[in-house]
């Protein structure tokens, strides 16, 4: 337990040797106060501050890039905004990681909201005085992209901080839900905002909407669950992080699957458009659009309720994906927009799905302290084959397979045959392509040992504030045995006390030999080390 506050506790005895109030120890021991406990209450409270400036972002997002491109003309420049919002976020992903890991992460969230608000109120000042250009808006978007990478790692880790074990899933529907939230209701409202109040109500929205989540997050205080300030140097921080999941086999093979999955997955949602508009109009793409934002919502509510799978979340997640192949490959059976509709809903569905068993799984089988550093890592590696697949196989797979179901194409009188010949048809047999490619993933992911095994063979993390008050009373006990020892010559012919508790060691490093409960509250993991 600790002693109010919302950061790591100290180690008393240890406190002194280090020279700070926290010390770099594990939690104090039983009986003492933990501070308030988790709840969804709580929970709700910010995930209902971050749903605001998740989709005030997100209108931004979509404004921006249009005012450059109708400022410039310029598709490079348009490009480029993709870019420089993607790549900055990706690359500090470790050190981010770290720093969440390392620092109380309610005050990460508060800083990186704060830096957040106030890049797009610089853009708000800059558009109001007439002076804002798209050099200004390159540098200013890198900035926001650092901070975001900061605040989405601290929500998700802080996430089995606010909610007791049992809710995890629920709580991760919730916050894919609140995903799905935003890309329904930007396709709507995005056109008619920039049509009504322009670029600077979009930006006077969402800086209100991160003076809301700010205000949130000064009121709501978190339960004191993470015993553990560092004894190592941030770039030794990285190192395990790295070390954490890369050198586990479990891990590890669940990271390059999702890599292999991207590959093929993220082509499909970009040439959703192209696909749509090779037979269409624009409205059109955005009914699409919102039938995918439905189907996020849905699956948010869905996880909200269901929790995701109690047993073999492993096997969940990857039959999940497996729903997510066949409704991409529904996408390109024909250049109906009902079928489109349907198949990008359902494709959307299954993701908010998979993400959120995903989520929970590294919730519960990574100790609290490691959260920050593996969601960055595994973010790395998962995002690393995206700018393949937006970048060259996107295009260059419309490009090659498109003139396969023109006139007199290769294809044209078999597999044209089937889902239709002209443009836009090569695009859709890269939606049957790809996501036969996904579900042969989901059935190389189930006969693999190591995937099929995962939830047996990769143990559920004990909560942090359980580990510090083992690993206290591991001291207690060295230390009586010690004095015994030197008080008396016969004791050191009686096994030694220290054997009896948990092998956590200082640094960090950490352990798996307990069962875990289900009940992640400071109080109860205190009546159950007693």
């Amino acid at each position: 337990g600790a002693t109010g506050g919302d950061g790591p506790a100290g180690d008393p005895a240890e406190a002194s040797a280090s020279g700070s109030d926290t010390g770099s120890g594990p939690a104090a021991g039983p009986g003492t106060a933990s501070g308030p406990a988790p709840g969804m209450g709580r929970f709700l409270a910010v995930a209902l501050g971050q749903l605001i400036t998740i989709t005030g972002s997100a209108l931004t997002e979509f404004a921006l890039p249009v005012w450059i491109y109708m400022e410039t003309g310029s598709m490079g420049k348009y490009a480029l905004y993709a870019v420089i919002g993607m790549l900055p976020g990706i690359l500090v992903g470790p050190l981010a990681g770290a720093v969440v890991d390392r620092l109380d992460r309610r005050r990460v969230m508060l800083a990186a909201s704060a830096v957040a608000g106030s890049t797009q109120a610089a853009l708000l000042t800059l558009l109001l005085s007439g002076n804002l250009s798209s050099w200004h808006i390159y540098v200013l978007l890198g900035m926001l992209s650092v901070a975001l990478t900061f605040q989405r790692l601290a929500y998700a880790s802080s996430v089995p901080q606010l909610v007791p074990k049992r809710y995890l899933g629920h709580a991760n529907g919730i916050t894919q839900m609140a995903f799905g939230f935003a890309q329904f209701i930007v396709p709507l409202a995005a056109v008619a905002l920039m049509a009504g109040i322009g670029l600077k109500g979009i930006l006077i929205l969402d800086v209100t909407g991160y003076a809301v989540a700010i205000t949130v997050l000064l009121i709501v205080k978190f339960p004191r669950t993470l015993p553990w300030t560092r004894r190592e140097s941030l770039v030794a921080e990285i190192r395990n992080g790295f070390a954490y999941s890369w050198k586990n086999r479990g891990f590890r093979a669940m990271l390059l699957w999702f890599a292999a999955l991207n590959i093929f997955l993220s082509p499909l949602f970009l040439l959703v458009t192209p696909l749509v508009l090779s037979f269409d109009s624009l409205e059109s793409v955005a009914r699409v659009a919102v039938a995918g934002g439905a189907g996020a919502i849905l699956g948010g509510i869905a996880m909200g309720f269901w929790g995701g799978p109690k047993r073999n979340r492993m096997q969940g997640m990857l039959g999940l994906a497996g729903l997510l192949a066949v409704a991409s490959a529904l996408v390109g059976v024909r250049a109906d927009l009902w079928i489109i509709g349907i198949g990008a809903f359902g494709m959307s569905c299954a993701l908010s799905m998979v993400n959120g068993v995903y989520t929970t799984i590294v919730q519960i089988k990574v100790p609290q302290r490691f959260h920050g550093r593996v969601f960055a890592l595994n973010t790395l590696v998962a995002w690393s084959t995206l700018p393949i697949g937006h970048g060259i196989i996107a295009p260059a797979g419309s490009a090659f397979f498109g003139p396969m179901f023109e006139d007199g194409g290769s294809l044209t009188s078999t597999v044209g045959a089937l889902i239709g010949t002209g443009p836009g048809r090569g695009i859709g047999f890269m939606y049957l392509l790809f996501g036969a490619a996904m579900l042969g993933l989901v059935v190389v992911g189930l006969r693999l040992r190591v995937l099929a095994r995962f939830d047996l063979d990769v143990p559920d993390a004990l909560p942090d504030d359980l580990v510090g008050i083992q690993e206290r009373e591991r001291r207690v006990k060295a230390a009586r045995a010690k004095k015994a020892k030197s008080a008396s010559p016969a004791a050191s012919a009686a096994p030694s006390a220290v054997t009896d508790s948990s092998p956590v060691t200082d640094d960090d490093t950490p352990t798996h030999d307990h069962t875990p409960t289900d009940d992640d509250t400071p109080a109860r993991t205190v009546e159950a080390a007693r």
